[in-house]
């Protein structure tokens, strides 16, 4: 199915903080006819008095999933030294009125898959595929589902919660969690530590041949990744990926 991206406009509802320095940002979508496929994007326009090379607009996977028929969420991190965009993104007041353009993208949940799928995601990297995966449970897709998703630090993560209670609602999803700098951590870990590697695909997958790969993650994890997946013998043509720069 290909959706015709169009611009349209959405009501901010509120924004809630869910790791350091990550934040989701709820739009009101309820009555609207804009629609999307799970693992698209938007491209969101704000009114900026100061702008940097990278102009008053900025592209966010939609998080949400498009049975949410209420909301749109874009979930994203946000620093000290935020760029002019994002400060003005973090600043917006409840009932203010947002311009998009989308959907876009090409990265999404496949209507049809012969294989199983492998999600394989670095950090805000995760935000697609929390889109799929509560897509897919919403429509009790019993095509096999394997999350990997690493991120730095406990303090880093998101959507556990969520996603470990759709895993464990839908025996066709699986989810997997792993740490790599819990030594460093404040907070103690009871899951996978270390990167995501071979041995740790195979601990959960029992032919690491036989499905489709998804990657998305910073541009170092997704080289990273791809390298693996050719260490592995996987074919390029079992390989799909997303880099996420300048978030």
């Amino acid at each position: 199915m290909q959706i015709q991206p169009k611009e349209f406009f959405l009501l901010f509802i509120k924004k809630e903080q869910i790791a350091k320095n990550t934040y989701s940002f709820f739009f009101d979508r309820s009555g609207h006819p804009f629609d999307f496929l799970p693992g698209q994007y938007n491209r969101v326009f704000l009114e900026l008095s100061q702008k940097d090379e990278r102009g008053n607009h900025r592209s966010f996977t939609i998080c949400s999933a498009p049975q949410q028929k209420g909301i749109l969420m874009i979930t994203t991190k946000i620093v000290d030294q935020a760029s002019p965009f994002k400060q003005k993104f973090n600043l917006l007041i409840p009932g203010e009125k947002v311009r998009f353009f989308g959907p876009m993208g090409m990265f999404t949940l496949p209507e049809k898959s012969k294989r199983p799928l492998v999600f394989l995601a670095g950090g805000i990297g995760i935000t697609p595929f929390h889109s799929m995966l509560v897509s897919a449970a919403a429509s009790n897709i019993k095509l096999p589902i394997t999350l990997f998703v690493s991120f730095s630090s406990p303090s880093d993560v998101i959507f556990h919660d969520e996603l470990m209670r759709v895993s464990q609602n839908n025996s066709h999803i699986k989810v997997v969690y792993t740490i790599t700098h819990q030594e460093s951590a404040e907070t103690s870990w009871n899951g996978e530590t270390g990167r995501i590697n071979a041995e740790l695909l195979k601990k959960y997958i029992p032919d690491v041949s036989a499905v489709e790969y998804y990657v998305c993650g910073p541009s170092v994890m997704v080289s990273s990744m791809l390298d693996m997946l050719h260490d592995m013998k996987i074919p390029f043509q079992q390989i799909r990926e997303e880099q996420f720069t300048g978030y």
